[in-house]
């Protein structure tokens, strides 16, 4: 039989479950990535090291009187949901993941269109730079052949 699915007297009628100590337990929500959200009663003493008798069960994992072909249809019902949980942890962890890398394409895009205004920028400035250059080195040629004719006559 599985260890989750062996009864213990730790179950009153009422559905109290009490741990070692014969106290009722505390139900606790798991945040471990094998059991995201799942649900477990432990001793109302787990934070005091000292104190604590270390009871734990999962809350749907209780089962009082089974056979054995009913506890390996509950234990294989667990692996799925247990699996469930894990792929839905997974899942939620890579939706964060693409939302990140989403609003990051967004920051490299306006990075881009950024860059490719000043590289337009550039290239209009590089353009007037050479129609500068191209008029003064007109003058000054006109300027010389000025000066040659007027040396020369």
């Amino acid at each position: 039989m599985s260890k989750r699915c062996s009864s213990s007297t730790s179950t009153q009628g009422h559905g109290v479950v009490l741990c070692k100590h014969n106290v009722a337990c505390v139900v606790n929500t798991s945040g471990t990535e094998m059991n995201p959200g799942r649900q477990f009663y432990g001793c109302r003493y787990w934070k005091n090291e000292k104190k604590t008798c270390g009871f734990f069960r999962w809350v749907h994992g209780m089962v009082d009187e089974v056979d054995e072909e009913t506890c390996t249809i509950g234990s294989s019902q667990l692996k799925l949901e247990d699996n469930m949980r894990i792929a839905e942890s997974k899942a939620e962890r890579r939706k964060k993941e693409n939302r990140s890398l989403v609003e990051e394409l967004s920051r490299l895009m306006k990075t881009q269109e950024v860059m490719l205004a000043e590289g337009r920028r550039l290239a209009h400035d590089i353009r007037l730079i050479r129609y500068h250059f191209t008029v003064v080195v007109v003058v000054n040629f006109i300027l010389l052949v000025l000066l040659w004719q007027h040396l020369v006559m």
